[in-house]
């Protein structure tokens, strides 16, 4: 079983491997690489931001703490993140700010903000809060992740961090954008399926 584990675990690695090489060779501006040319369609923007939103957060966090000790009552938590934290965001501020960003010719939020209010200081706070809010976000999926692999696998935490870490810089620093794109519709992918086999296992088979 551990030998089936890792057999996925190595296929996936590869997929991302092969994804990296993919964007690479299709990026070609400073554009395609933050953006992707602004080519992205609405299936791979989901799973994007899907997969990075209902991450290990999900699953280790909500499923696995709140969910074993509150039981089914912590649906609600899913429920109000894909409603306010998804699909609100996405209606109000979607097409918004799609618009926006390309009408002022700029690739990143705090460049919109210099550019939008024609303020300095907004384009260095708004910098500053993704800096500070986002580097413990992704710390803790790491953590969550890295846990996770250690206590199925027994892979060792750090090796599983540094592991995460350098797939991770390679697809991002080879393919960009587009490389964290299609590296989220496979995870994304697999994520459904993945809990698609938990269901019918709890459903059929009482596991």
């Amino acid at each position: 079983m551990v030998a089936v584990q890792f057999a996925f675990l190595a296929a996936y690695a590869v997929a991302l491997v092969f994804v990296s090489v993919i964007s690479f060779k299709r990026t070609k501006t400073l554009d395609d690489f933050q953006l992707a040319g602004r080519n992205v369609g609405p299936w791979l923007s989901a799973f994007a931001y899907g997969t990075t939103y209902f991450s290990a957060v999900i699953f280790i966090g909500y499923a696995g703490k709140l969910g074993w000790s509150f039981g089914m009552a912590t649906v609600w938590i899913g429920i109000g993140n894909a409603v306010i934290g998804s699909y609100l965001a996405w209606k109000v501020l979607g097409n918004r700010t799609r618009a926006y960003t390309r009408r002022l010719e700029v690739s990143t939020m705090p460049e919109f903000f210099m550019a939008r209010y024609n303020s300095r200081g907004l384009k260095i706070l708004s910098a500053v809060v993704i800096f500070v809010f986002l580097t413990p976000y992704c710390a803790s999926v790491y953590q969550g992740l890295a846990y996770l692999f250690e206590s199925t696998l027994g892979i060792p935490f750090v090796w599983c961090m540094v592991g995460m870490a350098v797939l991770t810089a390679l697809y991002l620093v080879l393919g960009g954008y587009m490389a964290n794109v299609m590296s989220n519709f496979v995870q994304g992918i697999c994520m459904v399926l993945g809990v698609g086999l938990m269901m019918n296992m709890h459903i059929f088979w009482g596991v």
